[in-house]
């Protein structure tokens, strides 16, 4: 029978804990990000709430909401611009341009 040396046990535990805490790091910092993409998305819906001239986007279904939710982090994200996020927008939602614009620069906004 082969023995594996302490030495390389002791390595091989130590890779496996400096895994962990790597996967560990990166979850807590998905779930910080997520939680700050929800607060400015509740601060958006605070400041349009009182803005008569914002024309609401018609998100009636369940998979209209999660479109838009998904799409609105993206350009939270910068992973698409606004210019992008708008186009996406009035592709599906024609004639509420100033509406995704109106999104996009509250969600980009520092």
């Amino acid at each position: 029978m082969t023995r594996t040396p302490v030495r390389t046990l002791r390595g091989a535990g130590l890779a496996l804990a400096s895994a962990a805490v790597l996967a560990a790091g990166l979850l807590a910092s998905t779930a910080s990000m997520a939680s700050t993409f929800d607060n400015r998305m509740g601060e958006f819906v605070s400041h349009i709430k009182d803005d008569p001239s914002y024309k609401r986007i018609p998100l009636q279904t369940t998979s209209d909401r999660e479109w838009f939710y998904q799409l609105t982090e993206q350009v939270y994200e910068h992973k698409i611009t606004k210019e992008q996020f708008v186009a996406e927008g009035v592709k599906k939602y024609p004639g509420y341009d100033a509406s995704f614009s109106e999104v996009a620069d509250f969600m980009t906004m520092k």
